[in-house]
């Protein structure tokens, strides 16, 4: 097939979340002709996410837009594997989001700074097919560009194709049921968080308020622990005992890596962001954040690497350099703590008392920090090994 000015591109973005989305915007404005081609009718759909996010995270990288924001959260409770109840009111600012709309809004946003929008457009594969020109075949065309930017999410068979090394180990993943329900029990300002092996083993159930009486409602389980059918028949379990009677729908499926970042972020005209990139936060699996952050640089990246002669890849490597310096650091803390948490304590009696500490704390006192610091206090080595891990700021870290 001949190249045309209709299939040929300066980056194309394979994936239109929120990375995929982000990285689309930023090359397009930075002078890049971009096409973003998403597999699905529509981006964002269906929501692979719980939807909660803290405001220092989601505003690190992208102003917020209030049409996003479903319900604002003002307490969480998190329960122990034996019941007890901690409650939570120094959170900071945290909210509910509507990914449907929020992902969309990115989308539309990258077509406003120039981008070409191509949905129902999976990439069957990636070829590199002469210096300086990489190939996507899709159902119904082929594209051409210089420059690949893969944002395709945790599977990315395009990134395994290329040469990465997608695989992941069982401890660096989760493997996740999410639904949503309808329940009057469900206060619209309140998260919970519920762990322990009975529940969710190696990870934690969740209950994300998306309005009054309607939540968003998931657990993991954690590789090493996990068997064919365990992580559904473990989210009807949790759903039937927290919620009788409540009615459910939405249920779908899908892994959640919890490892560290893929290396390397970048091999010639490739750059990988998001998910497929493991940017996760290792310790909750949250990765809005992160997936942002990283679009957001990548196509700055991208756009600064444009020169007359094309592409220049050597540029494209200060991608990396730049997430490594930033949200790279923070992950690789999160890392090493979910790893030390699991090497030395991986049983419910250990977490229980934890709580029974924290219940004596007045709620409006007690915040992520407290119970981190309560955690780790419990085993000295493991205090010690974590400050080691952070810089003053190490807050920032654990709100991100």
């Amino acid at each position: 097939m001949r190249m045309s000015r209709e299939n040929q591109f300066d980056v194309i973005v394979v994936g239109a979340g929120p990375a995929g989305a982000m990285a689309a915007r930023y090359a397009a404005e930075g002078g890049c002709r971009v096409a973003l081609l998403e597999r699905k009718k529509q981006a964002g759909i269906p929501v692979r996410c719980g939807e909660g996010v803290g405001l220092k995270g989601l505003s690190f990288s992208i102003e917020i837009d209030r049409s996003w924001i479903q319900t604002t959260i003002k307490k969480v409770h998190m329960f122990s594997p034996g019941g007890y109840k901690v409650d939570l009111l120094k959170i900071g600012e945290s909210y509910v989001l509507n990914r449907e709309i929020m992902d969309n809004d990115l989308v539309q946003r990258a077509v406003k700074s120039g981008a070409s929008y191509f949905p129902n457009t999976p990439v069957l594969s990636v070829k590199y097919i002469d210096p300086s020109q990489y190939e996507c075949v899709c159902p119904q065309n082929k594209y051409y560009s210089s420059c690949i930017i893969l944002a395709d999410g945790v599977e990315s068979r395009c990134a395994r194709d290329l040469g990465w090394d997608t695989s992941l180990s069982l401890e660096d993943i989760q493997t996740c049921a999410f639904c949503r329900i309808k329940h009057d029990s469900i206060n619209e300002d309140t998260m919970e968080f519920h762990i322990g092996n009975r529940t969710a083993p190696g990870g934690y159930a969740w209950v994300i308020p998306r309005c009054k009486g309607m939540a968003n409602v998931g657990l993991g389980v954690l590789g090493t622990k996990s068997t064919s059918g365990k992580p559904y028949k473990l989210l009807n379990e949790f759903v039937n005992s927290r919620f009788p009677g409540s009615t459910t729908n939405n249920l779908h499926f899908g892994g959640v890596p919890v490892g560290k970042w893929l290396k390397p972020l970048v091999k010639d005209g490739i750059m990988i962001v998001g998910d497929a990139a493991r940017q996760v936060n290792s310790l909750n699996g949250g990765g809005v954040a992160y997936a942002l952050f990283a679009g957001k640089i990548a196509g700055e990246t991208a756009a600064g690497a444009l020169s007359k002669n094309g592409i220049e890849y050597k540029h494209l490597k200060q991608y990396q350099k730049k997430w490594a310096a930033y949200c790279g650091k923070q992950q690789m803390r999160s890392y090493s703590l979910k790893s030390m948490l699991l090497k030395a304590h991986d049983n419910d009696i250990f977490y229980d008392n934890i709580a029974r500490i924290l219940i004596r704390e007045k709620p409006e006192k007690l915040g992520y920090l407290k119970v981190f610091l309560t955690t780790f206090a419990r085993h000295p080595m493991l205090l010690y090994k974590a400050f080691l891990l952070f810089s003053p700021e190490f807050t920032k870290a654990l709100h991100l």
